[in-house]
């Protein structure tokens, strides 16, 4: 979660009138909190490698019509599906795990960009 504050603060430098909500799981929310750029913390009800497909469509669910961009940072094919679910008009995130139709503003990596 630490390492992905610079990424919301790009988001607010670059937008300042962006609302930034993470979706993320409770243990995780008093870190969110303390992030002056994060407008919102929204509870993943899912622990990590749990697979959960019913939820995750659930989540994705309650979710719609509340967000225009959708970035996913885990690179995992089950972090994709509640921003799919939520009919996010723009879900943005690394190929990682075959999540072609998932996501639909796919980047590849350059790793020599980022040595």
């Amino acid at each position: 979660m630490v390492m992905a504050q610079s990424l919301f603060k790009a988001l607010k430098q670059r937008s300042p009138a962006t609302s930034v909500d993470v979706l993320a799981p409770a243990w995780s929310l008093p870190i969110l909190d303390r992030m002056p750029e994060v407008d919102q913390g929204v509870t993943m009800p899912l622990g990590h490698g749990e697979l959960g497909l019913g939820a995750r469509w659930s989540l994705g669910k309650t979710l719609r019509g509340r967000y225009r961009q959708a970035i996913v940072l885990p690179n995992s094919w089950k972090s994709a599906l509640a921003p799919f679910a939520a009919r996010i008009p723009r879900r943005t995130g690394w190929v990682g795990e075959a999540r072609y139709g998932l996501l639909n503003d796919i980047r590849k990596l350059d790793k020599q960009k980022y040595s």
